[in-house]
């Protein structure tokens, strides 16, 4: 038997069981995934779970899961790349949505590597994001010129070897905060946040333009390898040199890892919301501040 999911929350079933987000309409960006692509990728997914159940016994529940989701029946696993893709939609609009409310706070994307909790790359079952969710909220409840903040913790399974450190899963969160001072935000984080030899820049703001390209990123559903090297820059006679990371897809098995956990944690384990909550609309389920902040 597959391990077993964390319970589809309401709100999140309702997103899902809106077939428009499965479509092919608004919103969209340039080189995303269509639901063809969604569908493709679903079946490739099945095939591989089924492969390796050998050698992972849950895979298979899973392959079988994965297999019963079709139009307004919907399996709402967290690693299904069709309900995933739907999921990522609506959280785009939404967001958009939300930070249109008040155009002048500034809208952020925030990065967050979440050191303490890299796990070995065959423990990556026991990865859980409350502890994540949890400590983040407490580090920002005070910020006073935070208006809200929400994104998604997805994965990348990181290969330190050429610094020392193993090859190990890295949790991060990525999201926006919209707020009167991007500034006050990285500093409240850098404070909690400490760089390491892992991690040198943990934390990483910037200024978010509110497209649906740049939103999406925010709840994306594919995760890679990032092999950590040294490079080079700069003229003849005054090289220096710096690490950085290339991006290569995750090995089948490393896939496979991948897909159980996110079945088990699901979409709701993976949102983080701070400032909002998501609520029953006329239209479905939407995102509302839960408490309008005075910021000046």
């Amino acid at each position: 038997m597959a391990a077993e999911p964390s319970q589809c929350s309401p709100l999140i079933a309702r997103v899902l069981g809106e077939e428009s987000y499965f479509g092919n309409g608004s919103p969209t960006w340039p080189s995303a995934p269509t639901s063809l692509d969604a569908r493709k990728a679903r079946k490739s997914y099945i095939k591989r779970l089924r492969r390796f159940s050998a050698e992972f016994p849950e895979a298979d529940e899973l392959a079988h899961t994965l297999a019963r989701c079709k139009r307004r029946r919907r399996c709402m696993s967290g690693a299904c790349p069709e309900c995933g893709r739907a999921f990522q939609r609506w959280f785009a609009a939404e967001v958009i949505n939300l930070a249109s409310n008040d155009i002048s706070l500034p809208l952020a994307a925030v990065s967050i590597a979440f050191q303490k909790h890299r796990r070995a790359e065959d423990r990556l079952s026991a990865l859980d994001t409350m502890g994540m969710k949890r400590s983040l909220s407490a580090v920002i409840k005070n910020a006073e010129d935070l208006a809200w903040m929400i994104g998604g913790i997805d994965l990348s399974l990181n290969d330190d070897t050429q610094k020392g450190p193993d090859i190990a899963w890295q949790p991060q969160f990525y999201g926006f905060a919209q707020g009167t001072s991007r500034e006050a935000l990285s500093e409240i984080l850098r404070d909690k946040y400490k760089p390491s030899k892992i991690a040198p820049r943990p934390i990483q703001t910037k200024e978010c333009d509110g497209s649906a390209r740049a939103i999406s990123y925010g709840f994306k559903n594919d995760f890679v390898r990032r092999i950590a090297y040294r490079g080079h820059a700069g003229p003849p006679g005054k090289r220096r040199k710096f690490w950085t990371t290339r991006k290569v897809s995750l090995r089948a098995t490393e896939h496979v890892r991948a897909m159980l956990w996110m079945h088990r944690i699901g979409l709701a384990g993976r949102l983080f919301l701070r400032g909002v909550r998501m609520t029953r609309t006329g239209n479905g389920v939407g995102l509302v501040q839960m408490k309008i902040k005075k910021l000046e």
